[in-house]
Parts: structure tokens; C-alpha cells; sequence
């Protein structure tokens, strides 16, 4: 699956939260080449998850209107799982 792979899965959720990036600002923030951050792209992109837009010689990226009711619902199944797993480890109150 696409997003079963860890550097896709930070791809776009980072994609979600700051809605388009470039190759160069993903290869930063992921600490990555930016050759092997854009194979992870073509594979979303060819997947239908991502779409591309130019702007002069830069390429942004974005999560596709297809993609993004599905990704928004796994975003928040994973945000409620993490909230989950912290409220059982809190010690409790007494």
C-alpha cells in the first residue's frame, strides 16, 4: 500500500498540515535527498494521493481532492489513537 510506508505516511501528513510543499522543503524537513524524497512523490502521484503544480521552475505538492476525505479520516483515527495511548499511561489521580 502507498501510505504503509513510513516516509509516505510523513509526506502527507506534512502535506496536510501545511497544504503544498516542494521537493526541497520535504527533502529539509524530512532529512532526506531530494531524489529519494521524490520517488516517494511519483509513487503518490501515480497512486492519485498527491497532484503537482508549477509555479515558474518550482513544483508544489498537494493532497489530491480524492485523497483527502479518506486521508483526513485516517489523520484523526491516528491523532485519537495517540490522545488514547497517552490518557492510559497518565498515572491516575489520588
Amino acid at each position: 500500500s502507498l501510505a504503509s510506508n513510513e516516509v509516505r505516511m510523513k509526506i502527507l501528513l506534512l502535506l496536510a498540515e501545511e497544504h503544498s510543499l516542494c521537493v526541497c522543503d520535504l527533502s529539509e524537513i524530512l532529512g532526506m535527498t531530494v531524489p529519494a524524497v521524490s520517488q516517494h512523490l511519483k509513487k503518490l502521484r501515480e497512486g492519485g494521493l498527491v497532484f503537482t503544480e508549477q509555479d515558474g521552475v518550482t513544483i508544489y505538492y498537494h493532497i489530491s481532492a480524492t485523497a483527502k476525505p479518506l486521508l483526513d479520516t485516517l489523520f484523526q483515527l491516528l491523532n485519537s489513537r495517540t490522545a488514547e495511548r497517552k490518557t492510559a499511561r497518565q498515572p491516575a489521580a489520588g
